[in-house]
């Protein structure tokens, strides 16, 4: 049989079928009991686990599963572990970069190519060599975070396992991320793939500080005025509360909230913007420290 390659997000659109309605939305303000392990939940196997699928930088993957119950009314985090499957044995990897609140998500090409060539244990390009076509794996961790994004103690739980039985990967071997600067101060471009290099020309980015540290400084030069902006850590679209998209900001929450310098404090995976008005314009050295999940913001 001839193998048919998949190299559009659109050809993934099948698996909508598959989706599960979930509610996110809670009207209170639960309080959890000693117990806060949920029943499981399940992961959907993919209308197209059995093709070939040729990951690239442009291509999407499809998840969906059902809601664990936590006997409340609660947002539910989920992160998602990729991994091979050799010989019958499972060889897991990193949790993607890309989580959500909701109960499906598309996991860029890239991001899966990352973790597979870790996986194969590769560190430089010249490493790099085509494994073909091989069963990947993938499940889900839940949990309840609080307010500041920290994972409250005995929330997490994993799926099943699903499996797509060709896939292969590319070079993309990890590197120093990236953390693009979007707002008022470069007229809030879309933060997708066209406008990288009108925001790597302008400054617009800060830079890890090592590879896998999860820690990002830099200094930008900010214009005069009311300063409100937030950051990217990939340019695939603006997102939702729901669903980021690489967003990350002072709350989930798409909204803006006003703040003095210097500042220190939280951040998460969310659309909430930091605002400083009046600003004076100036160089600001801005560090951002995903590991922890704070950020700092001082006025040179």
């Amino acid at each position: 049989m001839k193998a048919k390659y998949f190299k559009s997000s659109l050809l993934f659109a099948a698996v909508a079928m598959l989706f599960t309605a979930c509610d996110s939305d809670r009207d209170d303000n639960p309080t959890l009991g000693p117990n806060h392990t949920a029943s499981s939940f399940v992961v959907n196997t993919s209308a197209v686990a059995d093709q070939y699928i040729q990951l690239t930088p442009d291509n999407t993957v499809n998840l969906t599963w059902t809601q664990p119950n936590y006997g409340v009314n609660t947002v539910v985090n989920y992160k998602i572990q990729v991994g091979l499957k050799e010989n019958g044995a499972e060889k897991w990897g990193d949790y993607l970069e890309t989580g959500t609140t909701a109960c499906n998500v598309n996991l860029s090409g890239e991001e899966i190519a990352k973790v597979l060539c870790k996986l194969d244990g590769f560190k430089t390009e010249d490493d790099y060599m085509d494994m073909g076509f091989r069963e990947v794996i993938m499940r889900v961790a839940a949990s309840i975070k609080t307010t500041t994004s920290q994972l409250i103690e005995g929330t997490e739980i994993l799926s099943n396992v699903v499996s797509f039985k060709h896939m292969a990967a590319y070079c993309m071997v990890p590197t120093k991320g990236t953390l693009f600067v979007i707002g008022s101060c470069c007229g809030w471009p879309e933060p997708s793939g066209s406008n990288k290099q009108t925001l790597l020309d302008g400054g617009w980015f800060i830079e890890e500080t090592e590879i896998g540290s999860g820690l990002y400084k830099g200094v930008i030069e900010m214009p005069a005025g009311d300063l409100t902006f937030r950051f990217y850590s990939k340019l695939t679209g603006w997102g939702s509360d729901d669903a980021p998209e690489g967003s990350i900001g002072q709350q989930a929450k798409d909204e803006a909230k006003e703040y003095t310098l210097p500042h220190s404090g939280p951040c998460m995976p969310g659309k909430g913007s930091w605002s400083f008005p009046g600003f004076a314009g100036g160089k600001l050295d801005i560090t951002v420290d995903l590991k922890n999940n704070n950020v700092k913001f001082v006025l040179l």
